[in-house]
């Protein structure tokens, strides 16, 4: 179960992490466009979905399966994460993890609060074995994702073009 709440992240402000509710939706789709827009941190480069649409997506999220988390720092929405619990009995003991945050919310410990709600409430439906992929560029996250003891399962070598540059995706995950 997850209950919302406030982290104080390093640079003293106080951050909100609480359910996505379907007023996010354009607040969502706005960070996603923003940090998708760097090109270089998540797969998802433009939302393609209405607020409208997105609104509703969030209306039917199963809490039983889906943690979907937001993180609000002075009214913004600057973080968002999710679990997604499998949904197949041969895969319920697993679940799939994602997460984006703003430029100016990195590096202040929001990440790792976001990370850590997460394991906490795939832990409580029964999930022992959560994934991730990342992008082999991103060595803030993947210091991140080891110290919170996910390791590397898989490399999927020159996966993505970042800039023109081939780039390895890495499949990590962390036993429960």
């Amino acid at each position: 179960m997850f209950h919302p709440h406030y982290v104080t992240l390093k640079n003293g402000k106080a951050a909100l992490i609480r359910y996505v509710e379907p007023a996010d939706s354009r607040a969502l789709i706005d960070h996603v466009n923003e940090v998708g827009a760097e090109r270089v941190y998540i797969s998802t480069e433009r939302v393609a979905k209405s607020v409208d649409e997105e609104a509703e997506e969030i209306r039917r999220f199963d809490r039983e399966f889906v943690l979907f988390l937001v993180a609000i720092i002075d009214g913004r929405l600057v973080g968002s994460s999710d679990v997604q619990k499998g949904r197949q009995t041969k895969r319920a003991h697993t679940g799939s993890f994602g997460i984006a945050i703003r430029k100016e919310a990195r590096g202040i410990g929001l990440g790792r609060a976001m990370m850590e709600d997460s394991i906490r409430w795939a832990r409580s439906v029964g999930i022992r074995k959560l994934s991730l992929t990342v992008f082999a560029t991103n060595e803030s996250a993947v210091a991140l994702y080891r110290a919170l003891g996910f390791v590397e399962e898989a490399r999927l070598k020159d996966q993505v073009i970042l800039d023109g540059q081939s780039v390895d995706e890495l499949v990590m995950a962390r036993w429960m």
